[in-house]
């Protein structure tokens, strides 16, 4: 006769059967779901890139001209008139992006490493960052971010500006000189919306897009101590590297060597297949990074006669 009181229940093969199954449907649901996380980071991205592209005509609308790719203050040294750079473009457009009282904080005649401006500079306002970038490996947040503003196809600390965002507060004019850019093209002139839109098409040029980690790899001895490993965007450094990119380097390249300077400007991003940029009408787009480096010069440069299918 049977034991009807013995306790029901599984038997330790019914169990690893169950916990078995269990880890095949997590394995293949786990896949999905980080799916629809980066698909949701990468419809963020593209909203502030949106709004970046509003905050820009915003602006224009406003002074009637894009933004210089850098700030400075004009100073007499040796009977020459020098501008010394201070802050950004990004600065520049806060108050199109709701945060006026952010800029108002920042002293506009000092740059973002100044006592008077370090620790604003490190309040990155949300529209400025990536959700799918990966923020921990930087170390602590001092003013990361995750976009920075098209200068064109050439290199932007010492070569001519064709993009849609130029040094024509003359920054860096010393530095053209010193590399040999001729007189005539050293400085350059206010560039509007309206001229991108005769010549090249405000749909066709690039007008700020992503610019994120970038791992920079030292191979054996180094002349740069300590600048070696990860680094991205700073939106209030107007240094070149910080808040400018051009096409001028290997194009999405987020692990690079240490001595391959002309990717320190290129632009990357952290999502798969290509990079995401607002054009001048504001449109956004992903750019794949298998892309024709012609045409992506073409996207870049303003006023090339270059119009590019958008096929």
């Amino acid at each position: 006769m049977r034991n009807s009181n013995r306790a029901a229940g599984f038997t330790l093969i019914e169990l690893l059967v169950v916990i078995a199954i269990i880890g095949i449907l997590v394995g293949l649901l786990l896949p999905a779901v980080q799916a629809a996380r980066e698909a949701a980071r990468r419809m963020q991205c593209s909203n502030n890139l949106k709004q970046i592209g509003l905050a820009f005509h915003n602006y224009h609308d406003s002074l009637k001209a894009l933004p210089p790719s850098a700030l400075g203050i004009r100073k007499q040294s040796g009977g020459q008139v020098i501008t010394t750079p201070t802050l950004t473009p990004w600065v520049s457009v806060l108050p199109y992006i709701e945060q006026e009282i952010l800029q108002q904080e920042f002293d506009l005649t000092r740059d973002a490493w100044h006592v008077n401006n370090q620790a604003i500079a490190q309040e990155t306002p949300s529209t400025y960052l990536c959700p799918s970038m990966a923020l921990a490996e930087l170390g602590e947040n001092l003013g990361f971010s995750s976009y920075a503003v098209s200068t064109g196809t050439r290199r932007y600390r010492n070569q001519i500006h064709d993009g849609a965002i130029v040094d024509y507060l003359g920054v860096f004019r010393g530095e053209r000189m010193n590399l040999g850019v001729p007189a005539a093209q050293v400085d350059f002139g206010q560039t509007t919306i309206d001229e991108i839109s005769r010549f090249d098409g405000t749909s066709s040029t690039l007008l700020a897009g992503e610019f994120g980690i970038q791992v920079r790899r030292a191979t054996g001895s180094t002349a740069f101590p300590g600048s070696a490993g990860p680094t991205a965007a700073k939106w209030a450094v107007s240094y070149p590297y910080f808040s400018t990119a051009s096409t001028f380097g290997t194009f999405n390249a987020r692990q690079i060597d240490l001595f391959d300077i002309p990717s320190y400007e290129s632009f990357r991003g952290p999502h798969a297949g290509g990079v995401l940029f607002v054009m001048c009408d504001g449109s956004v787009r992903n750019v794949q990074s298998k892309v024709d480096a012609t045409i992506l010069d073409r996207f870049a440069a303003r006023a090339d006669g270059g119009v590019v299918s958008h096929e």
